[in-house]
């Protein structure tokens, strides 16, 4: 009889090593499709795509994470690496895979990462953050939040304004070069967006990054529960949404001024006419190719008259990249170069939905290219009007009569970039007519990101449109219609109470 018990507890002990084997086959079945590309066969963040990324792909084998949930120096719990696999890290190269993984095969997934790194073994996760005291958001609480982000130096590494602007250069625990989150950007937010998620950020930190653990009472720097709330509250009130990319948005709307059109950048002007937002991607088409930009998006806004066109265009850097300029250099380890920005439209006049080739043009269908500088610190900030046939095909434009001209200026993190442009120019150049579609292509360097000829960020097609101006006709006619029409049904309905009234007498 005692035999056959031990053989039932033996069996009974085996089962659940059985089933976690299993897990584990089915977990390896899943990473060698889809994850070891940037993750490396072991786990240690070492894939053939890691070269190609910023930030580079977590190494398993640390057992470090830097988005989780559990407190101090504990693992993170099941649930919190299933949901970066689920929901992936917006602004990296980690996507969502729960449209393609289903729940069961990420399960299998991390039963497999677990076993890249012993501290699973040796070590439980800990307690989870606490949401219990979470307050409604009010005009004091966030005020009272505001104080907080001074107190604790948040400034320091996201900017007065929140928008990253670092003071001093930052690393992580691996010597690699590190750049603070911008926080009017909160789709950009790796661990999420919520109230709840930036709280759990300020109460644990990131691990393996300079973003302190402000819940961790055994630190100076520490914050009660109460402060960590309100400071969460005011990094959440700092959202701007109006400039967030939207993959539908295809449509520069240009608004009429019957008036001078402004050049300064932070004119008020710039008001009436409506944002639109688009991503920025790396240029991966012509050498040479680049794969890691920091700035991600640029907004442009658009004003004419009868015979200039204006635009706007704004985006957030980190840093007002000028060569010479010793201060910003210090913030980089590689070369300095100028921030800049261009704008690409047809030379020549098209029909329908046609576009020049994107890479510039070619001989029969041409650009012209828009381009502004920063210029090195000290020095005048640089413009140019050329002519592009192909890559390494440029011709100046803009003999003569100067039609082009572009001023910026960079304030609390953002660079503004005016460019006016005569809307008719003699000869070849680009045409704008008003309530026409030009198709107009933007790209961005940033300096100290190293990007510099080829090495630069840009959108895709898009549309400028110039709304007509609203003509006297058709402000007027329709309110005539109505009065006319406001005139007949009041003589009707008085005849038919004198009608009424004649058949009662």
């Amino acid at each position: 009889m005692i035999p056959q018990a031990c053989m039932l507890l033996l069996l009974a002990l085996s089962v659940p090593q059985a089933t976690a084997t299993q897990a584990i086959e089915r977990g390896r079945a899943v990473y060698d499709k889809w994850c070891w590309w940037c993750h490396g066969q072991d786990g240690a963040g070492d894939g053939p795509a890691a070269a190609y990324q910023r930030p580079k792909p977590r190494d398993f084998t640390l057992g470090i994470y830097k988005f989780k949930t559990t407190q101090g120096n504990t693992p993170p719990s099941d649930a919190d690496i299933m949901h970066v696999i689920a929901e992936g890290l917006p602004g990296t190269a980690m996507p969502g895979w729960k449209d393609r993984i289903n729940e069961q095969q990420r399960h299998d997934l991390v039963t497999l990462l677990k076993t890249f790194s012993d501290i699973f073994q040796y070590e439980k996760p800990g307690p989870v953050v606490s949401y219990a005291g979470e307050p409604p958001a009010t005009p004091e609480l966030i005020a009272a939040g505001k104080e907080v982000f001074r107190k604790a130096k948040c400034y320091e590494c996201h900017g007065k304004t929140g928008k990253g602007e670092p003071s001093k250069r930052l690393k992580d625990d691996w010597e690699d070069q590190i750049w603070p989150r911008n926080l009017t950007k909160p789709w950009t937010f790796r661990g999420g967006r919520k109230v709840r998620d930036i709280f759990t950020r300020v109460t644990l930190g990131i691990p393996g990054t300079p973003m302190l653990a402000f819940g961790d009472p055994g630190k100076k720097e520490a914050l009660d529960e109460k402060e960590r709330w309100e400071v969460a509250h005011y990094v959440a009130s700092l959202a701007e949404p109006a400039l967030r990319p939207d993959p539908g948005e295809n449509v520069i709307r240009g608004v009429y001024v019957a008036g001078d059109l402004p050049t300064a950048p932070a004119a008020a002007a710039w008001a009436e006419a409506p944002p639109a937002s688009f991503r920025l991607a790396p240029q991966i088409i012509a050498a040479e190719r680049f794969f890691t930009p920091l700035n991600d998006a640029i907004t442009v806004r658009a004003l004419y008259n009868d015979a200039e066109i204006a635009l706007l265009i704004e985006w957030d850097d980190r840093t007002p990249s000028r060569p010479g300029d010793k201060a910003q250099a210090k913030l980089i380890s590689g070369t300095l170069y100028a921030d800049a920005v261009a704008a690409q439209f047809p030379a020549t006049a098209l029909t329908g939905l046609e576009r020049p080739y994107f890479g510039h043009g070619d001989a029969s269908h041409p650009v012209e290219v828009w381009y502004w500088a920063a210029g090195a610190l000290g020095e005048e900030q640089r413009s140019a009007i050329f002519e592009m046939k192909g890559v390494g095909s440029r011709t100046a434009g803009g003999a003569g009569e100067p039609r082009f001209s572009a001023k910026g200026e960079f304030e609390a993190g953002t660079w503004r970039v005016v460019f006016r442009y005569r809307r008719q120019p003699a000869g070849d150049g680009a045409h704008f007519e008003s309530d026409s579609f030009v198709p107009v292509a933007f790209a961005n360097w940033d300096g100290s990101n190293g990007e510099a000829g080829s090495k630069h960020t840009l959108t895709r097609w898009v549309w400028l449109w110039l709304a007509p101006q609203a003509s006297l006709k058709v402000v007027y006619v329709p309110a005539g219609v109505a009065l006319m029409l406001g005139g007949i049904l009041f003589r009707l309905s008085a005849r038919a109470r004198r009608t009424q009234d004649e058949e009662g007498g």
